[in-house]
């Protein structure tokens, strides 16, 4: 079954690409792979990303780029300030020398947090995109953190296998002037391949350098040779006369379907693409793309593959962003809007075919560190949502690159840089699809010498499995001494089998040294393992008299704790009298109370009677005086003769 990467089928029949994938997975060598236009590239990176088991970090010098290689930027993963660094910086220092007052280090430089520490010290494969952009100094600080971090200062890129892919006869890195004077007393010229650590593999031949051969994107073979010419700057009289036949200054692309304008400078793409719009009569249509989370920024704008507010109208000149799942258009397309709606895009190809235009999904991603798994794993930190297309009457010759289209328009008058008119023309399928506005003379066409020189790097064909075999020989040579420090003996022995079928090391004597240092440690941990056997000897008998001792406590500790139980009934039987007690006695105390309040009531009442007694004593000792009154003169009335009550006695 065929393999498919990023809707594109795989040619098994690709040697230098199988040949680079190989490496990749089973040796730690440094790869620089490269290729001319169309040769799959990108797809190769994808493709590595998606098979390989390694700890794997992608990054690119551009936040567009890192986008399309599903990565992340240099500047956001390593941190690295603007500016020049140069050898010996004193920002990449571990630690400052004595008496100088400029405290700056490699760790106040780099303020990683224990995260990124982490990624750092686990990663294992880092692939750099679009490496013909990247600065010396920029390759060269990545080793030194690498180095550093790592704890591997004398390792390039501190043991990490590094994947370099581009193409450095494409454009070049950017250096501002003021930058340049300063980085060009320390360096040849601005690529990476002018850097420290890299001029110091070439001359050791302690990388790989792959260049992909077969060509996808031009059928001509004719065509093909011409590019390959401008290329390296080799343009014959023949070529210039075949370019000059395609120039047309009159022409008019908008008299012929989806053709695209390549220019060099921004200002004229934009003025180009929002005159073509504003000259449509239909209605404009506004499609509001949906960004989520976060997204890499430039100059306070997110960096996105295409507008966030997409400005349409039927008949706007478009390019399609993604590879189709179904093959019906890929990344780099032209076609034209037939139809708009709020919720449908129909666009429209020159050869008559109508596509309904679905939204698709960009995400940004960052890394984190898994410490159960010890993994790299890709964690989504936000995502855009939009129609995968943008506006393309025109487009710059910088942001075509890695593109393809049918039919091409160049404006290449004002080239100004290496490489630029070589990625214009290599967007072109086909010659005939190819149209200038400007002649194209041979002082036009540029290819640094510099490149031309390391081009001559390539690995032969010849030394390519002699190499892959070394390189297998020490990744599984490598992998057996790390399982065996890690006590690991079956993947140790698993992978010594597999490391002498590409290469047989026992009889060297790199290998008997090795051999003895480890049967020498073997031999100290058993004599220290004999010892610790000895002491644990004497530990068992220490152990077994502890032992005893704890079992007569043990018997001792359950005899009182039968007594203790005992106690505990008697104290419980104790406690539940005390309740009853105490129960009783609240019984008690609420009587004596009830006894008491009637008690005083009783005492009110005898009070009360007790004065009520005074009163009638009083009373009746008021009325015996007068019954002793009135029966005192009822003796004496009867005391008074009849005769004297004659003369008035009463």
């Amino acid at each position: 079954m065929p393999t498919i990467i990023d809707n594109i089928e795989l040619d098994e029949t690709n040697e230098e690409f199988n040949q680079a994938a190989d490496f990749v997975s089973s040796t730690d060598k440094l790869i620089f792979l490269t290729g001319k236009a169309g040769t799959g590239k990108t797809t190769f990176l994808k493709y590595i990303k998606s098979v390989t088991d390694k700890n794997t970090i992608v990054v690119a010098p551009t936040g567009v780029a890192a986008i399309n290689a599903c990565g992340v930027t240099i500047s956001s993963f390593f941190q690295i300030p603007f500016g020049p660094f140069v050898p010996n910086d004193k920002r990449l220092r571990t630690s400052k020398d004595i008496g100088d007052n400029d405290d700056s280090t490699i760790y106040s430089t780099f303020r990683y947090s224990v995260e990124k520490r982490s990624i750092i010290e686990g990663l294992e494969l880092l692939i750099i995109d679009e490496v013909s952009m990247v600065r010396c100094d920029t390759l060269d600080t990545i080793d030194r953190i690498l180095r550093v971090f790592r704890k591997k200062p004398l390792i390039p890129f501190g043991g990490v296998q590094i994947i370099l892919i581009g193409d450095p006869f494409q454009l070049s890195p950017i250096a501002k002037n003021d930058e340049w004077q300063i980085l060009s007393q320390f360096y040849k010229d601005r690529f990476f391949f002018s850097s420290n650590v890299m001029k110091s593999l070439i001359i050791q031949k302690n990388y790989l350098h792959f260049e992909l051969k077969k060509i996808y994107r031009q059928k001509e073979q004719d065509y093909i040779d011409l590019l390959n010419r401008v290329r390296v700057n080799q343009v014959l009289d023949s070529d210039l006369k075949l370019l000059s036949a395609r120039f047309n200054p009159l022409y008019n692309p908008k008299e012929v379907d989806n053709y695209i304008i390549l220019s060099t400078h921004n200002t004229q793409v934009d003025q180009t693409n929002k005159t073509k719009l504003d000259e449509l009569q239909s209605e404009l249509v506004i499609y509001s793309g949906e960004l989520k989370g976060v997204f890499p920024t430039k100059d306070g704008q997110p960096v996105l593959p295409t507008d966030l507010e997409l400005k349409l109208k039927e008949g706007a000149q478009i390019m399609l962003l993604k590879n189709d799942i179904g093959r019906k258009y890929f990344n780099g397309k032209i076609g034209k809007i037939k139809s708009l709606s709020k919720t449908v895009i129909v666009v429209e190809f020159s050869d008559g075919t109508k596509v309904p235009i679905e939204k698709a999904t960009w995400e940004h991603i960052e890394y984190s560190w898994n410490k159960e798994k010890k993994k790299v794993e890709e964690v989504i930190k936000g995502t855009f949502t939009q129609y995968p297309l943008r506006l393309s009457w025109a487009i710059t010759v910088h942001k075509s690159q890695g593109l393809t289209f049918e039919k091409v328009f160049a404006d290449l008058g004002a080239a100004f840089t290496d490489g630029q008119v070589y990625v214009a023309l290599s967007r072109c399928m086909s010659i005939n699809g190819l149209h200038l506005k400007s002649i194209i003379r041979r002082e036009a066409i540029n290819a640094n010498k510099s490149v031309i020189e390391f081009a001559k790097n390539e690995t032969p064909g010849t030394l390519i499995v002699q190499q892959l075999n070394e390189g297998k020989a020490d990744f599984y040579y490598k992998k057996s001494r790390e399982a065996l420090l890690d006590n690991d003996f079956e993947s140790a022995f698993t992978n010594f089998i597999t490391a002498i079928k590409f290469r047989n090391d026992i009889e060297t004597e790199l290998f008997k040294r090795y051999l003895i240092a480890v049967y020498s440690r073997l031999l100290s941990n058993k004599r220290i393992v004999n010892s610790l056997i000895e002491e644990s000897d004497k530990r068992k008998i220490e152990i077994e008299e502890v032992r005893d001792e704890c079992n007569n406590l043990q018997l001792e500790n359950e005899s009182q704790s039968k007594k203790l139980n005992e106690q505990n009934i008697s104290l419980k039987l104790l406690f539940d009298k005390i309740k009853e007690l105490e129960k009783s006695k609240d019984i008690s105390e609420k009587k004596s109370n009830d006894l008491r309040l009637e008690l005083s009531k009783v005492n009110d009442n005898l009070s009360s009677t007790q004065a009520q007694n005074k009163s009638h004593e009083k009373k009746i000792s008021e009325l015996q005086n007068i019954i002793k009154i009135k029966e005192q003169e009822i003796i004496r009335v009867k005391n008074i003769k009849w005769y004297q009550k004659l003369f008035g006695a009463k």
